[in-house]
């Protein structure tokens, strides 16, 4: 007969060992996601040749040679990774280990324009804070009122502001009280003195998508739009150069442009492309529509709410 302590001390062995894979699962769980837009990097174990960066387009597939395509949003790394290998050894007439890696988290990414050191793009496996973002994107700028950072964000069809008091929250130390950031919010740190960044188009040229630093630009009269490219910091590697656009307010509706700057950069002698305050730069990427990231961007540089759904209406409508 077994004593009762005995029993008991079986009875929790017996409890815990059913518990168990209850308490593992939770960490299964939390393994990422791939999405559109993530950046990897894939090894093939004994192929050197065939290690590449690769993205997920928009649709949710990457290109392998020569794998082809593959579904890989939705999965996780060590999924793909196994599908890429099943692929793989039909070519290579053996079995292989794959290897893949996140190296960009762009589906689960936030925008910070305004008065940080480095604004853009952001992108991370975690979502962090807003003290935590902003220290990342540069830290704010001596000018940056942190009294009232915005977060805007689209709900479905709808789109909130919402205001954070950053400068309180660090003053008595990181509150609670900050909104938690979402994948697709855009940040936006206004100037004390009500510069540029708080402004409206109406006061400078807004540039967005494909640049290194989007955001509002003072363009006096008019400028060229090759000297607006260069203070927005360049081109990205996804820009594409043959597809910028150009939307300029007319009255009561909107003029598009669509500029091919790679054509004007081959070309020698060729005649200035001025863009006027008022306008709005799009600098749309390849092989992907990024619709609602000119939405997000023009949102937080813009406080005219009629230009920007003026300016949205039209990049629909042009198939962009």
């Amino acid at each position: 007969m077994i004593p009762q302590r005995s029993r008991g001390s079986a009875g929790w062995l017996a409890a815990t060992l059913l518990l168990l894979p209850l308490l593992v699962m939770p960490a299964y769980a939390q393994e990422y996601t791939l999405g559109p837009e993530d950046v990897l990097q894939v090894s093939v174990w004994l192929h050197p040749e065939l290690e590449k960066s690769v993205a997920i387009g928009s649709d949710g597939s990457l290109i392998f040679p020569p794998a082809g395509e593959i579904k890989a949003a939705g999965l996780t790394t060590r999924q793909l990774a196994d599908r890429l290998g099943e692929r793989l050894s039909t070519y290579l007439r053996q079995t292989t280990t794959v290897t893949v890696t996140v190296t960009q988290y762009l589906s689960r990414s936030v925008y910070v324009v305004g008065a940080v050191g480095r604004p853009g793009r952001y992108g991370f496996q975690n979502m962090p804070g807003l003290v935590d973002l902003i220290s990342q994107a540069g830290g704010a700028q001596s000018g940056a009122d942190l009294s009232r950072v915005q977060v805007i964000r689209r709900e479905g069809e709808a789109r909130r502001v919402l205001t954070a008091d950053v400068g309180s929250a660090l003053r008595d130390g990181i509150g609670t009280d900050l909104p938690p950031l979402r994948p697709g919010d855009t940040v936006v740190l206004n100037s004390k003195d009500g510069g540029a960044y708080s402004g409206s188009p109406a006061d400078g040229v807004a540039v967005l998508g494909e640049v290194l630093k989007p955001g509002l630009y003072a363009v006096g009269s008019g400028l060229d739009v090759f000297m607006l490219m260069a203070q927005a910091g360049g081109f990205t590697t996804r820009a594409n150069l043959r597809l910028v656009r150009v939307v300029s307010p007319t009255g009561s509706s909107t003029e598009v442009r669509t500029l091919n700057l790679k054509s004007a950069f081959e070309k020698k002698g060729f005649a200035p492309v001025l863009v006027k305050p008022g306008d709005v730069v799009f600098v749309t990427p390849s092989g992907s529509s990024a619709a609602w990231t000119v939405f997000t961007q023009t949102l937080a540089i813009s406080r005219d709410l009629l230009n920007i759904a003026l300016a949205v209406d039209v990049l629909k409508r042009e198939g962009n």
